[in-house]
């Protein structure tokens, strides 16, 4: 029998790291540096496992991008699902209990947006896929809800594609470039991720409440 010290593990474990673990260590990749940028291979070192690993179980580099941003977004989803089960009946609490979740959710996982941002530089496939797949219908769920609330009188006249931006890459900027912030915030303490999400949605909120 082989015995081992502590430490770095046995490359042959890697079998015991799920899926998610990878898919999860993907999206940092990803997100870091850019899909031409990310190394297979330097993931695999990060994650001390096997080199041969991640192409075994996800195939080509092209299908792991697919398969960790699926992964990803797939848990925005489900937390949002699940917010809005907690969230009562009012269309427009329900509405700014979602974008406080949504600040929440991307807060822990940044490497989303930088992805997003990293392919909405130019066209191309893997914009399209994002686009399509997460961003359209997220877009279009924002519209009718937020036409709706406007019939009602409830809120002013707006473009969901402004208020998209100002919680992605305004709130979300918070967390996305961590470095920046820590310099704008100087020696104060950062406020809680909670805290930062409620005062960026009373900022969009002052401004759209018909009072």
């Amino acid at each position: 029998m082989v015995s081992r010290t502590r430490g770095r593990p046995l490359l042959s474990e890697g079998n015991a790291i799920t899926d998610e673990e990878l898919l999860d260590a993907v999206l940092i990749a990803f997100g870091e540096n850019g899909f031409d940028g990310a190394s297979v291979r330097e993931i695999a070192r990060s994650l001390q496992v096997s080199h041969n690993l991640i192409p075994q179980r996800f195939g080509s580099k092209k299908r792991l991008w697919y398969a960790a941003v699926d992964h990803g977004f797939g848990i925005v989803n489900k937390e949002l699902t699940l917010a809005a089960q907690t969230l009562g009946d009012d269309d427009l609490l329900v509405l700014r209990g979602l974008l406080v979740r949504s600040i929440e959710i991307y807060a822990t996982h940044p490497s989303l947006l930088k992805i997003v941002n990293q392919e909405a530089s130019q066209p191309g496939v893997r914009l399209d896929y994002l686009f399509d797949t997460f961003i359209k219908p997220v877009r279009d769920f924002g519209e009718t809800w937020l036409n709706q609330l406007i019939e009602q009188g409830r809120i002013q006249p707006t473009s969901v594609t402004l208020i998209y931006f100002m919680l992605t890459y305004g709130a979300g900027g918070l967390f996305t470039m961590p470095a920046l912030t820590a310099k704008l915030n100087g020696e104060e303490e950062n406020p809680s991720v909670r805290a930062q999400a409620e005062m960026a949605v009373n900022v969009i909120f002052d401004g759209l409440i018909i009072s």
